[in-house]
This record gives structure tokens, C-alpha cells and sequence, in this order.
């Protein structure tokens, strides 16, 4: 690594912790336990946790995510925290904006499929991820 690599401040590592809390699309579990991982690293270096049991998925799965980091430096875990939610961001950001010729009102509406017919509206819940908590549909 050339000793004129970009670090992150403390500050840009903040706004980045702020930053994550306003993310429109949840990046998914694989990415939050990046997130997690890489926050603790900076904050506390490497893991120093007892490994959880066998059956605490949970938080086996983070203490793994975080002692697969190893020795990582401070520095560049709080840059590489930066980075990745940057990435998201952006990412978020370039999904919202509106391609030409298309209906922004479809796109407000994520997770609703709303289709009228014959002067009736059906509005249909589309949650694969949350597997539809909410279903007034009867079979």
C-alpha cells in the first residue's frame, strides 16, 4: 500500500454511519454483516469476543464476518466502511432517478403492484423479502 492511500476521517466515517441509516433498499444481510464487521473493526480493532455457541446464529455469524478481518488496520477498515457505503449510495441513488419515457408513479410505489380494470383497482402487496406479512388475498 503507497503511503499516499486515501484515509477516512473520523468525520467521513461518521457521516457514512449516518449515511447508512437514510438507505432507501436494504442492502441485504451479506452486506450488513460487511457493515458490521468493518464497523467493529474500526472502532474496536480485531475480534476480541468469545465465539458464540454453535446455535446463536446471530451473532456467530457476526463474530465470523468480524474475525475474518483479521489483523486489518483501523485506518483501513474505517476506509473500507466509507467505501461500501458510498458504493451503496450511489447505488440507491442511481436505482431512484427516473430513465426518459418512464411513469414515475410506478416507481413510488415499490413494493404495491396497482393495476385497475374496468373502473376497479386492485392494489397487491409485492414482498418476496418480508414473504408478503400481509396478505388480505383468499385463495
Amino acid at each position: 500500500m503507497s503511503g499516499i492511500a486515501m484515509r477516512a476521517s473520523q468525520e467521513d466515517f461518521e457521516n457514512a454511519l449516518n449515511q447508512v441509516k437514510l438507505l432507501k433498499k436494504d442492502p441485504g444481510n451479506e452486506v450488513k454483516l460487511k457493515l458490521y464487521a468493518l464497523y467493529k473493526q474500526a472502532t474496536e480493532g480485531p475480534c476480541n469476543m468469545p465465539k458464540p455457541g454453535v446455535f446463536d446464529f446471530i451473532n456467530k455469524a457476526k463474530w465470523d464476518a468480524w474475525d475474518a478481518l483479521g489483523n486489518l488496520p483501523k485506518e483501513t477498515a474505517r476506509q473500507n466502511y466509507v467505501d461500501l457505503v458510498s458504493s451503496l449510495s450511489s447505488s440507491s441513488e442511481s436505482s431512484n432517478q427516473v430513465q426518459p419515457g418512464t411513469d414515475r408513479k410506478q416507481q413510488e410505489y415499490e413494493n404495491l403492484v396497482v393495476t385497475s380494470e374496468d373502473g376497479i383497482t386492485k392494489i397487491t402487496l409485492n414482498r418476496p423479502t418480508k414473504k408478503n406479512a400481509i396478505n388480505t388475498q383468499e385463495d
